[in-house]
């Protein structure tokens, strides 16, 4: 059977399977009984419900899911990338996060531009940003969605401290963010209906471009397509595009990329067959999962938002396309790769340790004395507030930098991977998922949320190693595998959100790596865990060391590798867990530490484990600084803070890379 046949029969399937459902649902909707109205009344309702809600309802899953489809599609198109879509490259966080802003800050705006246009220039912004990033490495498939990824936890990160400071706003923000078909009129459709008219209008010109780009960039280019005008034009149009389904529905990811994947493994050769197949694949794929959504409502007495739903397709999807859509060997330059150590000319001059503990000794001062009023920066002295508010809070923040730190440096030896990191490999996710399940299904007075977060974070990093055998750790293969179970968490999160539980604002607290309730005592027991476990280590170091080598040379050496792997396992997950109780599963601490430790130069275990323990205390000391007065007198949790801070630094050393 051909290629097209295949894709038709697809969506003849998909469509019967839709219509299925629809019928079942106008059934169910007409048998519904309406108490103390009279029959006339009952018929003029049911078909206000048929005409204004159900039809506008289908009608939306089909253009929207249509419109990310084809957007997909042409984004992998110019950019050569099978993993390009605008949930990967932060296209819809980009609009997101400038539609947030906009209506909680400057909500006059909206008088001005319309929601479509204000979530267009955000999600071109940050598009923009993913290209640059990954401009020296030639827009590299795999960089290109890193780049996308990591882009999407900082600004994941920078829209819960926008939320925090808008606490009545938050259910209704995390409503619209999971995504959302319900209609009760034909206005939104009608607008998308034109925009979409527009979209087909201007792809009938750009076909024969396609049709050309399809043999490569070098051949598009000697065949007279101008490549950069093309993609030009089509970022603008894909931009736009996806922010108007945005503005409308809410954020709805991976259907377009769904649809796209199964375009390619079809390997459909004609542009227009892409085009239109993907268009009508993601539509229909969208309209058959609201639908089945509806259904389940209808017994179980539980909605989910098809937005959330579409996240957690998409960690398994993106989980296939990271092992099987990208190539078995990535050919990243040495010169130029973020997994080398020299990133910036090491510096060659001594004193770090004593310059690093003057800057630690600094900072302690600055933080417990100097604080933002109303009358602005003051030196407030040695109060109460020092000993019952400050202090207590720096310890905990130093407490995790020392952890994180410590145990970046345990994952990078153990990985042969510089970048790896509790964030980035989805350790802290895992931690975070297990607590969350624990609090929301048996509560938080149930068991210590230790015992969960660290089974969450045992499992997550044995299941990484399982799937990431076969391809030797390439690294940053395992970086994506990572992200995707971040991805998963923030699908999580939403799922939960939109419950309106009213647990829901003790995770929200605990997510954003508030240090607010720490106590003294508990932040000493704390830290003098994570002295006593970072002791332990530097006595171990020589052992650990050796894990840098081949497994066979190290046994020779008389050392049990596997057994020491294990046991810097275990030790890994311990502290994982302790910190992500303290400040939330997202930092970048525990990655941005260690890799300046390496770029100073330090390359021995000893000392890359008491220098990045020190770095990182100075990162998190400056983030809860900085987080009590920056926005005085709001505060912004530690945790979100140090995601600021270190994925602001991370976002620029992949750039430089």
């Amino acid at each position: 059977m051909s290629a097209l046949k295949k894709i038709i029969l697809i969506n003849l399937s998909l469509f019967l399977l839709a219509l299925i459902a629809i019928v079942w649902i106008i059934v169910h909707e007409l048998h519904q009984p309406f108490l103390q109205v009279d029959l006339i009344q009952v018929s003029v309702l049911k078909r206000i419900i048929l005409i204004d809600n159900w039809l506008p309802r289908f009608t939306m899953a089909l253009l929207v899911g249509g419109a990310l489809g084809i957007s997909t599609i042409i984004l992998q198109q110019v950019t050569y990338n099978p993993l390009a879509s605008d949930s990967t490259l932060a296209l819809s966080s980009g609009a997101y996060i400038a539609l947030l802003g906009t209506h909680l800050f400057i909500p006059s705006l909206l008088l001005w531009l319309s929601s479509a246009m204000i979530a267009f220039f955000g999600g071109l912004a940050s598009l923009l940003l993913v290209f640059m990033m990954s401009y020296r490495n030639q827009f590299l498939p795999i960089r290109m969605l890193l780049s996308g990824l990591i882009l999407n936890l900082y600004l994941g990160a920078l829209a819960t401290a926008l939320v925090i400071f808008h606490p009545e706003a938050a259910k209704n923000i995390f409503a619209w963010q999971a995504g959302s078909l319900i209609q009760d009129s034909w206005h939104d459709v009608k607008q998308i209906v034109i925009v979409s008219l527009i979209a087909f209008s201007i792809l009938i010109l750009l076909l024969r471009a396609f049709e050309v780009m399809q043999l490569g960039e070098t051949q598009a280019k000697s065949l007279g397509v101008p490549v950069v005008v093309l993609r030009v034009v089509c970022i603008l149009f894909v931009a736009y595009l996806c922010a108007t389904t945005l503005s409308l529905v809410g954020m709805i990811g991976f259907i377009g990329l769904a649809a796209a994947t199964m375009i390619n493994q079809l390997q459909l050769t004609k542009a227009w067959h892409k085009l239109l197949f993907s268009y009508t694949t993601a539509g229909l794929i969208l309209l058959l999962t609201d639908c089945l959504l509806v259904i389940m409502q209808f017994y179980c007495s539980f909605y989910l938002p098809v937005g959330t739903v579409s996240a957690f397709i998409g960690t398994p999807l993106l989980l296939y396309l990271i092992f099987k859509a990208l190539p078995t060997t990535i050919s990243i330059s040495s010169n130029n790769s973020l997994t080398r150590c020299d990133l910036l000319t090491p510096i060659k001059t001594r004193g770090h340790w004593i310059l690093a503990i003057l800057i630690i000794l600094i900072l302690l001062w600055f933080s417990l004395t100097i604080s933002n009023t109303q009358y602005g920066f003051i030196s407030t002295g040695w109060n109460h507030s020092l000993i019952n508010i400050k202090l207590p809070r720096i310890i905990t923040a130093i407490s995790a930098g020392i952890m994180l730190s410590t145990c970046g440096v345990l994952l990078q030896c153990m990985t042969h991977n510089s970048l790896a990191s509790p964030d980035l490999l989805g350790i802290s996710s895992g931690a975070a998922i297990a607590i969350i399940v624990t609090v929301m299904v048996m509560g938080y007075d149930i068991m210590p949320l230790w015992l969960p977060g660290l089974l969450g974070a045992l499992l997550t990093f044995l299941f990484i190693i399982a799937i990431n055998i076969k391809n030797k750790f390439q690294p940053e293969k395992v970086i994506l595998t990572g992200i995707a179970f971040a991805a998963f968490l923030t699908a999580l999160i939403q799922l939960f959100l939109v419950t309106g539980d009213p647990r829901i604002q003790y995770l929200l607290i605990w997510l954003s790596g508030s240090t607010y309730s720490s106590g003294l005592l508990s932040s000493v027991v704390i830290f003098l865990v994570a002295l006593f476990i970072l002791f332990i280590l530097l006595i171990f170091s020589r052992p650990i060391s050796l894990l840098e080598l081949p497994e066979n040379m190290s046994n020779a050496l008389g050392m049990n590798s596997n057994i020491v792997r294990f046991l810097l396992i275990v030790v890994s997950t311990i502290l994982i867990t302790l910190a992500t109780l303290q400040i939330g599963p997202l930092s970048f601490i525990g990655l941005l530490a260690p890799l300046m430790t390496r770029i100073i130069g330090y390359h021995f275990i000893r000392n890359q484990l008491l220098m990045s323990s020190l770095i990182g205390s100075i990162l998190m000391i400056a983030a809860d600084w900085l987080g009590r007065n920056i926005m005085f007198p709001y505060e912004i949790p530690t945790g979100v803070m140090a995601s600021l801070l270190g994925g602001s630094c991370f976002i620029y050393l992949i750039r430089r890379s």
